[in-house]
């Protein structure tokens, strides 16, 4: 019985590799290369940034290839900003310092490329400022169980208003961005205070492990809370999906992230409001 399991076994092998194909995918990002716009508007008064690339091949290690030489404008009904390439090649498009986006106001960006991307030369994305509260407040808390060296959580008091807001948090250690990954930047709806005074809410967190988080005595700790849209606020949470672990078993299949540029486009082009507090660390 033995010797017969045995035959049937390697019967059976041999018919599943006799019945496998090469199958070869074009991927030639010539053909199906595709424009990426990351950018935003904000009212801050400072400059402000559209970079421009293009999708790579699946299998290249090399960084993604710079869009140099476009026509790129950031426009409302009454203002209107042409950026600046700058460094020139580099496809980063530069505003004026002095330029900020105004509550209330939908902010539109204007691409024209020198050649086609993905059969298109001309691409447009908007979106609109909403007002944001000021912050009350932020504290400080020492989480030592966190981690192996403990976790300072940045807690904010602030009103939300009684209507339905998204959010974006950031974090600075002595006005230097600690999140300053999209992986790392905390966003949520208020879906659980709306309307309602968040009385120290965790909204950050520093890890003590790390040396650019590490706080000592007498560094500055600032919250840049900024009010985003819905849209945005879905965009950055699919990219984190996307870019975090996923188990085979429970996730779903890969799929695009949705950004709001025209035109068969990746990425987006924010538009939001900031409000500012800082703490010092004791």
């Amino acid at each position: 019985m033995k010797i017969l399991n045995l035959i049937i076994v390697l019967l059976l092998s041999v018919f599943v590799m006799s019945c496998t194909e090469r199958i070869d995918i074009d991927l030639d990002n010539q053909k199906y290369a595709r424009l990426v716009v990351e950018g935003a508007l904000s009212t801050d008064t400072t400059v402000h940034a559209i970079k421009l690339t293009k999708t790579a091949d699946y299998f290249d290690n090399q960084p993604p290839e710079a869009v140099s030489e476009a026509s790129v404008i950031i426009a409302s009904d009454e203002d209107e900003y042409q950026l600046t390439e700058s460094p020139v090649g580099s496809g980063i498009y530069l505003t004026a310092p002095d330029v900020y986006g105004k509550i209330g106001k939908t902010y539109e960006t204007r691409i024209l490329l020198k050649e086609k991307i993905g059969g298109f030369d001309e691409y447009t994305a908007s979106g609109k400022i909403y007002p944001i509260y000021p912050i009350d407040s932020i504290a400080l808390e020492f989480k030592p169980e966190w981690g192996d060296a403990g976790f300072w959580e940045v807690k904010c008091y602030v009103l939300d208003p009684p209507t339905e807001d998204f959010y974006m948090f950031q974090v600075f250690r002595n006005d230097v961005l600690v999140t300053d990954s999209i992986n790392e930047i905390f966003v949520t709806d208020d879906v659980l205070y709306n309307g309602n005074y968040t009385n120290g809410i965790g909204v950050g967190y520093l890890n003590q492990a790390r040396d650019d988080q590490k706080l000592v005595p007498g560094d500055q700790v600032t919250l840049k809370i900024s009010r985003i849209t819905k849209e945005y606020t879905n965009f950055v949470m699919q990219v984190q999906t996307e870019i975090s672990y996923q188990s085979p078993l429970f996730s779903g299949p890969p799929a695009n992230v949705q950004g709001n540029i025209d035109n068969g486009a990746f990425g987006f082009f924010a538009s939001y409001s900031c409000a500012y507090s800082s703490v010092m660390a004791e």
